[in-house]
């Protein structure tokens, strides 16, 4: 989120979609068989880039995705967080 924030989105999604034990879930949405809460961390990151966030530039489509023609980002009823 902090990548995104500070107009770096090609990182922010690196992070959110890197290939490590860390960052794979199960098909219950469970990190490596036990509880982490990194899937709501996820879902929480991309809500805010696709919706933005207060500060963000202004009129820019999912701000926090990178603008290189290789996003669709649609999304409905997300509000911006602080």
């Amino acid at each position: 989120m902090a990548a995104a924030r500070v107009g770096e989105p090609q990182i922010a999604v690196d992070a959110l979609l890197k290939n490590s034990a860390r960052n794979q879930f199960d098909q219950r949405g469970i990190n490596n068989g036990s509880y982490l809460p990194g899937n709501g961390g996820l879902l929480y990151a991309a809500a805010m880039m696709a919706a933005g966030w207060d500060g963000a530039p202004a009129g820019k489509h999912a701000p926090g995705f990178p603008n290189d023609g290789n996003w669709v980002v649609k999304w409905e009823g997300l509000k911006k967080p602080p």
